[in-house]
């Protein structure tokens, strides 16, 4: 009997990691899912311009570029979005995404052919960009550009 109990308890155990390791797999999928839609919604807003980009930029807004160039959310929209050109072909990379509360974090690789103020920067160039849920809406917080001007 006592052999039972525990072979049944042993089960019982495995079951539930098994399960939770699934559940926790899931949503890290979910998550990264998620990140890669506001991110896409993200670069191509910047590319479409200030009017485009203006809705999804949250209130607290920053961006601070490879040449150390920052703005805030007013300044990005009346002298920052508009000195971003690129082709319309991108691709985010190797996303990692930490998450808590209304607050989403992705760090991850852009591979795009874009020029900032003139100057060509590099083809796939690292970044950083949070996200904060406001109401049902995702908003950008802040966005680190980290690729090196050619």
């Amino acid at each position: 009997m006592k052999r039972l109990v525990s072979r049944t308890l042993y089960i019982v155990v495995i079951s539930t990691v098994v399960s939770l390791s699934a559940n926790v797999a899931a949503r890290a999928d979910d998550m990264t899912d998620l990140a890669l839609k506001l991110l896409v919604e993200f670069t191509e807003a910047v590319l479409a311009g200030p009017e485009t980009l203006a809705p999804i930029l949250a209130p607290e807004y920053q961006i601070m570029r490879t040449n150390g160039v920052g703005y805030d959310r007013d300044g990005y929209l009346a002298r920052g979005a508009g000195s971003v050109s690129a082709q319309p072909d991108f691709s985010h990379e190797e996303l990692v995404v930490t998450a808590a509360d209304d607050v989403l974090v992705v760090r991850y690789y852009l591979r795009i052919d874009e020029t900032i103020d003139d100057k060509p920067v590099k083809k796939r160039a690292p970044r950083l960009t949070v996200f904060r849920k406001i109401g049902d809406v995702w908003k950008v917080v802040s966005h680190s550009n980290f690729g090196a001007a050619g």
